[in-house]
């Protein structure tokens, strides 16, 4: 019975460090916020696979949906300030999580193209090649 508490108990603290090693490497934060613009790019262009906009998207209704609702894990109502914990590890997962996804993702290559309203640039086509027509 102690073996399993304590195996519970380390996978729980696994678990735990993974999130605040993601949330390190996310700059504690800063890493999102200078990614935020890159986002609508991220989430237009073709290339970038459907699990990893699943993974952003997933992650930001998922803490979303944990605050608005009053369901807690650690209720602030019996713990005090200790209830605030797991809000605010909700948070860092988050943070963690699009913050991993976005710091692999470097956007358009051709810079005219991340600045305009076209994303995603066919390789089958080819832009601004001059041509003559001799009859």
């Amino acid at each position: 019975m102690m073996n399993k508490t304590m195996n519970t108990g380390n996978r729980f603290l696994d678990v735990f460090k993974r999130i605040l090693v993601k949330f390190r490497d996310a700059g504690f934060g800063v890493k999102l916020i200078k990614n935020l613009p890159k986002l609508a790019d991220y989430f237009n262009d073709r290339n970038v696979s459907l699990l990893g906009k699943g993974k952003v998207f997933f992650s930001f209704v998922a803490t979303l949906i944990y605050f608005v609702f009053a369901i807690d894990i650690i209720p602030e109502a019996l713990f005090g300030p200790i209830g605030f914990l797991d809000d605010a590890i909700m948070i860092i997962w988050m943070i963690g999580n699009i913050s991993e996804e976005l710091d692999k993702y470097k956007g358009p290559q051709d810079s005219d193209i991340r600045y305009s309203k076209k994303v995603y640039k066919d390789p089958n086509i080819i832009d601004d090649a001059d041509y003559i027509i001799k009859d």
